[in-house]
């Protein structure tokens, strides 16, 4: 699903919000339109359709928005990011979901943002990710230094995700996974079922969830989400 928003007459910078929550796609949205830097919006509720227009063009911002519950605003972010190594991503994120966060911002995300974040606030991130106040893109090597990372507790508060990058995952304990763990952590990072990463590795689904719990067990996660954000984080998927 994708919806348009534009201010009349269409200028300024393209940003596009996915996020599976209507109700919150829908709230990001109207408060970046306001930015008055910002001219168009483009609003996208699933994964494929998200790649599928990455796969024509691209927007000056992406904004994914991610939950700790479910692994598909991470996988989404993660997966425009191999795609796409210098698209300027945006995370939004709540304070149970920082293991998420920290784990996109590994990947390569620019910056986050509590994702009940004002219009100013929100203001401040784009610009933070490369966006000035004209809409137009600011030159990598001119982006303000450091960009601020997530604290869980306040719009964008702490350190540099280069610091946060190498600080999680040089204290992370080593991790070894099996070959089919591996298999299945990548399917989870995707966003597969159980049953489809079953058909892919012509396994039951039975078997699927029993390396799950495997490696659920090995990764101290207590679901999908926090396993597939552990596995970014400890740098055991790339």
């Amino acid at each position: 699903m994708i919806e348009d928003r534009m201010r009349a007459p269409v200028h300024g910078a393209t940003v596009w919000v996915y996020d599976e929550r209507r109700r919150v796609r829908d709230d990001v949205a109207s408060r970046l339109v306001a930015l008055p830097f910002v001219g168009r919006v483009e609003v996208v509720g699933d994964g494929q359709s998200l790649m599928s227009r990455l796969a024509t063009r691209t927007p000056d911002v992406l904004v994914v928005g991610t939950q700790r519950a479910v692994d598909t605003g991470l996988s989404a972010a993660t997966q425009a990011l191999r795609s796409h190594p210098g698209l300027p991503v945006l995370v939004l994120g709540a304070p149970d979901d920082a293991e998420s966060v920290r784990a996109a911002v590994a990947f390569g995300a620019r910056g986050y943002l509590r994702w009940d974040a004002s219009a100013i606030e929100m203001g401040l991130g784009l610009s933070r990710v490369g966006l000035r106040a004209d809409g137009a893109r600011i030159p990598q090597q001119q982006l303000p230094q450091p960009v601020p990372a997530w604290s869980g507790a306040a719009p964008l508060a702490g350190s540099a995700p280069t610091t946060v990058r190498s600080t999680v995952r040089d204290a992370a304990p080593t991790v070894a996974l099996s070959m089919r763990e591996m298999q299945v952590l990548t399917g989870m990072s995707q966003g597969k079922s159980n049953a489809q990463i079953g058909r892919e590795l012509y396994l039951s689904e039975d078997t699927i969830k029993t390396h799950a719990r495997r490696l659920f067990r090995k990764l101290g996660a207590k679901d999908r989400a926090e396993a597939v954000a552990t596995g970014f984080r400890r740098g055991i998927m790339t």
